[in-house]
Formats: structure tokens, sequence, C-alpha cells
């Protein structure tokens, strides 16, 4: 098309770009047309392409602070007895799990203190796969070169996108403080509280971008970030395990909100590289992808070297082969944690059996199994069963975005049926999350070993991990029928409900919930193993409606038409 043509392209309303502007100087409106404000359609294409997950994590995080408000009310009317507070101190396997005490006779504190972890790695792994999804990922799928072919640079396109992720941030943070207030646990410690939380998301946002401008393929920058998450996990661990060494805190994103303390005497020091370190991270990215093409990298990988042909004989042999770095991340991660724990259970146990008045809340909440060598084991395996269950939906999320990019229908269109292509996706992600749960169990047991703890044998730390198989098939197959029935669910559907359920058998018998509720959680139906034998027909149950949803989830699929986008 010729310029002078280009230049007449009619509006939607039947005039020219340029009679449109006319008309509008005419009229004095000053704003210019839609087509003149790129930046604002980019933020607009990047709030709708992460309200859905952005809206649950903030939902989901306001109400699971509230949670922990009711259960501490309910369990500790009293607040926490003094005697308590002190083993909670001294416990080093105590501190390095939950971090160091602080205001645990308040409501507020004790949230922060036993919830603090949990959520600041939520919001971590969150911003880590949102944002390589929409920098990265967007990239390996070839649509920024639709956004850049505009009159938007990359590093504004950049600027866009992580504007609009700290605003997720900031929108959180306050969902999170609004809540913190209506549970009257106090104003200004609230907005402390909410502005760490903001700090710390915008920490592994700014993270994750930098790893998107570092590597190629989304799958090598969410590792590389996730890397960084691990590696701040452990400084935090080894900051809160002795005051002695608490200045490693600072070193840690994760360690921030343990030092500002919101609901004991704050440390206002801490606000600011919770302020500083993402704008800096954040600017360095914008930096970085200023630097380098589109399609590439800045560490990219050596160029001329032979080809490797391995495993690309069949969609199967593929997909093992496009995902077994993310699988090796995985175990990796997965071992070095369980190591920790296996190492920790025996004082742990050592320090529940010195408390009776601890044992006898436990009891109240339904945990008192958990008081026993085997018992704490059982409920360690559930907590590894969450994981690798999550690992499988994530792993069956990729399947989705084969089919966004185009490939899957590239692999489709040849000799491949649908049915054997996504069977093998599925067969590759429920072994990838079996060999998980066998590294896990087998790293518990080295760890137990190596503290000098007794009692747990090889095969009863297997068990407790192996007992959550039907929970982890039950999760697979949701997520197979979400790729065939609700395509564009495939990971949200599975990963939501699989948190809910876990937290829903955690604090529901605290707050007394109703039986029929507690029921609706899969991990409700889960019994203690190796403590007890292997509740059969409830594992049976749940491994059949897993392979039903697997089913329907390959003949829809076998049914729909290929989407992309």
């Amino acid at each position: 098309m010729s310029a002078p043509a280009h230049a007449q392209l009619r509006h939607p309303h039947g005039l020219t770009e340029r009679a449109h502007a006319s008309r509008a100087r005419r009229r004095g409106d000053a704003s210019p047309p839609r087509a003149a404000r790129p930046c604002r359609a980019v933020a607009a294409l990047t709030v709708r392409q992460t309200r859905r997950s952005a809206g649950l994590l903030v939902v989901a995080g306001a109400v699971y602070m509230l949670l922990e408000v009711a259960t501490f009310r309910r369990v500790y009317p009293n607040g926490v007895s003094p005697l308590q507070f002190q083993m909670f101190e001294d416990n080093p396997a105590v501190r390095m799990m939950q971090g160091s005490p602080v205001a645990l006779d308040t409501a507020g504190g004790f949230a922060v203190w036993d919830a603090g972890w949990f959520i600041q790695a939520l919001l971590a792994v969150w911003a880590i796969l949102t944002t390589t999804r929409l920098l990265r990922g967007e990239e390996d799928l070839e649509r920024t070169d639709q956004l850049l072919a505009g009159p938007v640079r990359a590093s504004t396109l950049t600027t866009v996108v992580l504007s609009v992720l700290g605003g997720v941030a900031l929108l959180l943070g306050v969902a999170v403080a609004l809540a913190m207030v209506v549970a009257g646990t106090g104003i200004a410690p609230s907005v402390l509280l909410g502005a760490a939380l903001i700090g710390v998301t915008a920490t592994f946002v700014a993270t994750a971008a930098i790893t998107s401008q570092l590597v190629d393929v989304r799958r090598r920058a969410a590792a590389l970030a996730a890397g960084v998450l691990a590696v701040a996990y452990v400084l935090r661990m080894l900051g809160n395990s002795a005051d002695a060494r608490s200045w490693v805190r600072w070193l840690t994103p994760l360690g921030w909100l343990d030092e500002l303390k919101p609901y004991g005497d704050p440390d206002l020091r801490a606000l600011l590289p919770l302020v500083v370190v993402p704008a800096l991270l954040a600017g360095v990215a914008v930096l970085l992808r200023g630097r380098r093409d589109t399609g590439g990298a800045l560490l990219s990988r050596e160029a001329g070297r032979a080809a490797r042909l391995r495993h690309l004989g069949g969609p199967t042999d593929f997909a093992w082969r496009s995902n077994r770095g993310v699988l090796l991340g995985w175990v990796v991660a997965l071992a070095g944690f369980a190591l920790v724990m296996g190492s920790l259970i025996g004082t742990m146990v050592e320090w529940l059996a010195g408390d009776q008045s601890y044992q006898e809340l436990m009891a109240s909440v339904g945990m008192d199994v958990a008081l026993n060598t085997l018992g704490f084991l059982a409920m360690l395996g559930s907590m590894f069963g969450v994981a690798v269950a999550l690992h499988v939906a994530w792993r069956l999320g990729s399947v989705r975005a084969e089919e966004e990019s185009g490939r899957a229908e590239a692999v489709l269109a040849r000799p491949v049926s649908r049915l054997r292509w996504l069977s093998g996706h599925a067969a590759l992600a429920f072994l990838g999350g079996l060999v998980l749960l066998v590294v896990s169990g087998t790293a518990l047991w080295i760890g137990v070993v190596a503290s000098g703890a007794a009692g747990i044998s090889w095969a009863d730390a297997l068990k407790s991990v192996l007992n959550t198989i039907p929970l982890v098939v039950l999760v697979g197959g949701l997520a197979v029928a979400c790729f065939g029935l609700l395509p564009r669910a495939t990971t949200a559907i599975p990963v939501t409900l699989t948190v809910v359920w876990f937290v829903l058998a955690m604090v529901g018998p605290a707050l007394q919930w109703p039986s029929w509720v507690l029921d609706l959680s899969p991990f409700t139906h889960l019994a203690w193993v190796p403590m007890v034998p292997w509740a059969a027909t409830s594992g049976v149950v749940m491994t059949v409606i897993g392979l039903a949803l697997l089913f329907i989830g390959l003949v829809a699929f076998h049914r729909r038409d290929i989407t992309e986008g």
C-alpha cells in the first residue's frame, strides 16, 4: 500500500485519520486519536492479560491473612503464653521455618510470623511466572513484534508492562492492609505490612524482568528467576537461625519483612530496600531491554555449535527435551528443601513434646498426630504433595503454551493424532511428578540420617510422599480437563483449587468449620501415612476421578478446534 493511500485510511465513522484529527482540533478537543496513544493501548492489553490471575492473587492474599487472624483468635484466645513465646524464640528449627517471633501476643504479629514466609513465596512465584510470560513468553510467540512495529520502543514496552505489574503489587498491598484493618489489627502496622508485600512482589517482578533479558525462551528466564528465589529463601533461613546471623536478612527480599516488624517495634529502615531495590532492578531491566535485539538474549548460547538431534523423533520425545531443564530445577529445589526439613524433624518433635499446653492446642485443631516423629513426617509429606501437584499443573500449562504459539498445529498437521500428542504430555507430567515425590522422600530420609535422628526409615519417608499420588493424579486430570474444555484456564483452575484445598484443610479445623466444608478438600481424605495405613478407599476414589477428568480432557481436545492466543 502506498504512503498516500495509507494516509487516507478511513476512521470507523467514515473520516480519514487526518480529517478526524482536524475536526477534533476545531472542537477544541486536545486529546489525540486512540492510535496516537500506544502506551495506553499496551497498558490496557497488559491489564487484560493479567486481570484474572491478579484478581485471584489479590483476593487470596487478603482472605488468607483474615483466616490467619481468625485462627489465632480461635486457637490462642488469651494470646501466646510467655513460655510458648520463649520456646519459639529458642528453637532454631522453628525460627528457620517461620522466622524470629515478634509480637506473638497480637493477632497481626502472629499472622505475619505464621504466614509471612508462605505469602511472600506465593507472591514471588506469581511475579516470576507472570513477568516472564508477559516479557519473554510474548516475545517467544512473536507477538511483541506486532507491538514494536508501531510507535513503541522495546524499552518503553518493558516500562509499561512493569508499571502495570507494579500496580498489581500496589493493589495487593492495599487489599491486605485493608483486610488487616477490618480485622482489628491496627492501621499503622497494617499499612506497613501492605508496604512490605508491595516491595517484595515488585522486587521479584523486576528480577524476572532482568532474567527475561539475560536468557532466551521463557522457561529459562523463569528457571533463572526461580533460582534467585531459592537463594533468597536459603538466606532468610540462615538469617533467622540465630540472632548473631540476623544481619543476613538484609541480603534477601524475603528477610525485609522480618526486619520491618510491622506489629512489633518497627524498624523503618527496612522500607528503604523495599522501595529502592525494585526501582533499581526495574531500571536495569529497561536498560538491558534497550541493548538487545528482539528475540535475542544478552547471554546467548554458543552459535555455530553442532545441532543436537536427540529426542526429536516424536512429539513425546520433543516434549521431554523441551521440559527436562525445568524438571531438573524442581528436583534440585525440592531435594534441597527436603534435606533441610528432614534434618529438623527430630528437633521439631522434641520441641513439641516439651510443651503440654501446645500439645493440647494441636489436639484441639486436629493436628495432634503431628506430635510424634511419624506424624510430623506425614505432615511434611502432604506439603511436598502440594508442591508436586502444582508442578504437574504448571507442566500441563506448557501444553497450552504450545497451542498458543502455533507449534502444536504444526505438529498435528503431520501424522500425529491429538490423543497421542496430549497423552504424551500428560504421561510425562505424571512421570515427572512421581520422580519429584521419590526424590523428596529420599532427601527427607537423608536429612533425618544426617541429623542423627532415629525412628524413620527410607520406606517411611517414601510412604509419606507417595501417599499424595492420588492428589497429584486428581490435579493433573483436572488440568487436562481444563485444557480440553476451558483452555485459557488450564493452569489457573487447578493451581487455585490446590492452594484453596490445602489452606482449607489446615485452617478449617481450627475455625471449627462444618465437616461437609472440610470434606471438600482432598487433603482431608488423605491418611497420615506412615503413622497410619494408607486410606485405600479415598485414594482409589481420587485416582478414579483424576483419570476420568483426564479422559474427558482428551476427548474434549479431540473434538474442539485448535486455538491460538
